[in-house]
């Protein structure tokens, strides 16, 4: 499952961020809703796996993108096929749902408490909508349907959700099945379709950045869940706690600096992140990790890859 750069940010920052910062409580509780989110299209996946579709098809998880205003798109699951495509929006939520549709207000009742939360149906509604746009750009004339999936069993759905384009995952399959039955003639190639969506998408960068003094420095232990710092030594990471052993905590530094930092990374900046003062040690590391390098003398710096093979 392809993971967005704003939920690879929040993840690596969980791993970096100062316990003692104002905002830890904040994205700690945003990683766990990104993470139920991730469990839930996950659950998806392994569901459509199984299912038998009755035409060939491509379904592309977390398809992002940006319109011609430049607004954005973000799309759990999106399914093509030369029928129909079909946008899948899959919520982890608990409790009972309600939906005043006057209103366009969705909440939920739990533990004797309401919570709002943004109108999925909304949201889905307006992918629709630019979907359908963008198939007449391509002068191609295929129905759009958007669904909303609850990926937990034990959340229950009031009789005000009637009606609305909402159901439990498990009757996905019965849903698809009902679109091939109302749409048996193809519209399009599938080849075509999928070419034309592979352009259009846009990975989308995160929904907020960290400055650097926020983040904690050296190279931290893996086995340790992060929390002790490693010390190098003889060519391997140390952490002096668990006392395990590591050549790759080289390469997953460098990306989480990637991630939270820059792209670009200079020997000082190196030095300060990985908490080694010896301008020598830092070479030798950075030769070693065979970064693309560029510029001369104090100007040079090196450029961390999207990731190490």
């Amino acid at each position: 499952m392809q993971k967005s750069k704003h939920y690879l940010l929040i993840e690596t920052l969980m791993k970096r961020i100062r316990m003692d910062d104002s905002e830890t409580p904040t994205i700690q509780q945003e990683f766990y809703r990104l993470e139920a989110g991730l469990s839930g299209e996950q659950k998806l996946k392994r569901l459509l796996t199984d299912f038998y579709f009755k035409s060939d098809f491509h379904i592309f998880y977390n398809f992002e993108c940006k319109n011609s205003n430049g607004f954005t798109h973000q799309m759990d699951a999106l399914l093509l096929t030369p029928n129909f495509l079909l946008i899948i929006e899959v919520k982890q939520i608990s409790g009972t749902l309600f939906y005043k549709p006057s209103l366009h207000e969705f909440f939920r009742v739990q533990d004797q408490l309401n919570e709002n939360f943004p109108n999925p149906f909304d949201q889905a509604y307006r992918h629709q909508l630019f979907l359908e746009h963008q198939l007449k750009t391509w002068q191609l004339s295929i129905p759009v349907y958007h669904i909303v999936v609850l990926a937990n069993y034990r959340a229950k759905l009031d009789e005000s959700l009637n009606n609305f384009p909402i159901m439990h995952m498990s009757g996905i399959p019965r849903f698809i099945e009902k679109l091939y039955k109302q749409h048996p003639i193809p519209r399009a190639h599938l080849t075509f379709l999928q070419k034309q969506f592979e352009q259009l998408y846009e990975p989308l960068p995160p929904r907020r950045t960290i400055e650097k003094h926020r983040l904690r420095n050296g190279v931290l232990c893996k086995q340790c869940d992060y929390v002790n710092e490693m010390y190098y030594k003889q060519g391997y990471f140390i952490c002096p706690v668990c006392r395990a052993k590591s050549k790759e905590a080289l390469y997953e530094t460098l990306l989480q600096y990637r991630i939270l930092v820059s792209p670009r990374i200079s020997n000082k900046a190196f030095r300060e992140f990985f908490n080694i003062p010896c301008i020598h040690i830092a070479s030798k590391l950075l030769a070693k990790a065979a970064l693309e390098k560029h510029g001369t003398n104090k100007g040079t710096y090196y450029i961390i890859p999207e990731r190490f093979d």
